[in-house]
């Protein structure tokens, strides 16, 4: 997934500390920076609109700093959120490093204000950013490496689904193997017709260690089936994790 793609941040967000009439919060200190917050947001939101992006990144980051300082995290979120994308555009100001960071307080003041939704999935377009600009980010091939087989995989530990893709990638490959060395056998060592639909059975109850004993490696194959109960072992594991993360979100 291209983070170009993602959703964009809430078009209108509204301080959750504004009064009813914000005129009314020249009177009242405790409520004037939240005030002030939203309206240097909606400036900028207008600027943007207009095609300055120079102007509205500026007032994006008054507003996320003050908005910050108010404990007004869903506005915080908003406007990082939208400065991140600011950042993130080819064109002035283009910072994609800056829009790493402006995305991951996003998402710190998304959890805060109890928005887990929108906070996951701007850390998988943070981590998106990162992987497909990690040249420009001066990010080493081994460290781009991981992360796109994190990516691939697990979606950043947050798309579950993909494990399980993963896991039935696994059990066809070594099902392949089984079937190419012949590496099947019954109980004892004895010979049984080993077709690939065989092979893929043998190597499902392998991969998650079930082992009913109505099928054995062949002698050759025992190393090859001990990686396979290994992996299937470490695969299960780690979908445990990343479904539980993601339900977190």
């Amino acid at each position: 997934m291209d983070p170009q793609t993602a959703d964009p941040p809430p078009a209108e967000p509204a301080a959750d500390f504004t009064p009813p009439d914000p005129a009314g919060a020249d009177r009242d200190e405790y409520l004037r920076d939240s005030v002030e917050a939203q309206e240097l947001y909606d400036r900028a939101a207008r600027e943007a609109a207009g095609g300055d992006e120079n102007a509205a990144v500026v007032h994006l980051l008054r507003a996320s700093k003050l908005a910050e300082a108010a404990r007004e995290w869903y506005l915080a979120a908003a406007a990082c959120h939208r400065a991140g994308d600011v950042y993130r555009s080819h064109g002035a100001p283009y910072d994609p490093a800056r829009a790493v960071r402006m995305y991951y307080r996003a998402v710190a003041a998304y959890e805060r204000c109890g928005m887990l939704g929108e906070a996951g999935e701007l850390a998988y377009r943070a981590g998106c950013l990162k992987l497909w600009r990690g040249r420009e980010l001066g990010i080493g091939w081994g460290r781009r490496a991981g992360m796109f087989a994190f990516w691939a995989v697990a979606g950043f530990g947050l798309r579950p689904l993909r494990v399980l893709l993963a896991a039935v990638a696994v059990v066809l490959g070594y099902a392949a193997a089984y079937w190419a060395v012949g590496g099947v056998t019954g109980p004892g060592g004895a010979a049984v017709a080993v077709d690939f639909p065989t092979a893929v059975y043998f190597s499902g109850v392998t991969f998650t260690t079930v082992g009913y004993g109505d099928l054995v490696p062949a002698p050759h194959a025992r190393l090859l089936a001990m990686t396979e109960g290994g992996l299937g072992f470490v695969t299960v594991s780690f979908f445990v994790v990343v479904l539980t993360n993601r339900l977190r979100f």
